[in-house]
């Protein structure tokens, strides 16, 4: 599937919670906006590169550095327990690096990452200071600005690099809590994961031997933990 068409798919729930009742008052805020900011950290499980019989040593992993993002998100209530939300922000860099007989190549590949998410979140009635809340989804995961190193390349003898990173559904989870400071703002901190699975080819030109296609599986369920301030109108 292509990426508009994922996002166009992903967003279409927002005018559908937008036409449905809502049992809270006329004049109770039922819209939100939150945006802050939120660090993604990555335990990547990778196969072995591999390619044609010969070309490519046997160990070589991949792994991502931790991302730091900037988080931004809809919220729509349906009820007083019950929201709509599509999360989305500015897409970060993602920064691939050689693991396991790999691990001294470096940076191997830069891609942007965009995981836009729709779900559905439970709030739980006061406690306290604070009201807690569980959210479950989808996300859509695809990659932009795919770029392979010249580490990679120089690493396979080779002239030039191109990468593909496959795009993915995934289920998507969060608990949280939110830190009502009035009737319209609030301070929210929550802890999200989500299920990514793609794969990576890497097409190599190669003096002697052309172009070498090498692809390696990868997946995760990177663990997120962000920091926002909502606004709700």
């Amino acid at each position: 599937m292509r990426a508009t068409e994922a996002i166009s798919t992903i967003g279409a729930a927002i005018p559908i919670a937008l036409s449905l009742c809502c049992s809270a008052h006329a004049d109770d805020p039922r819209n939100a906006i939150k945006i802050g900011y939120a660090n993604v950290n990555f335990n990547i499980k990778s196969g072995d590169l591999t390619g044609p019989p010969g070309t490519t040593p046997p160990g070589l992993g991949i792994g991502a550095k931790d991302l730091d993002v900037f988080a931004m998100s809809y919220e729509r209530r349906l009820s007083s327990s019950w929201a709509v939300q599509f999360q989305g922000g500015l897409p970060p860099r993602l920064t691939a690096v050689g693991a396991g007989t790999g691990q001294s190549v470096g940076t191997v590949a830069t891609a942007r990452i965009w995981f836009p998410t729709v779900m559905a979140l439970y709030t739980f009635g006061d406690f306290g200071f604070i009201r807690p809340y569980v959210g479950l989804g989808a996300t859509y995961t695809f990659f932009t600005q795919e770029k392979s190193s010249e580490a990679y390349t120089a690493a396979f003898q080779g002239t030039s690099s191109t990468i593909h990173l496959k795009d993915s559904w995934g289920p998507y989870a969060r608990i949280g809590f939110e830190y009502p400071i009035d009737k319209r703002w609030s301070i929210n901190m929550e802890y999200s994961t989500f299920r990514m699975k793609t794969v990576a080819t890497v097409i190599t030109e190669t003096p002697g031997m052309g172009a070498i296609s090498r692809r390696v599986d990868i997946k995760d369920s990177p663990r997120i933990l962000g920091l926002t301030v909502g606004y709700k109108f």
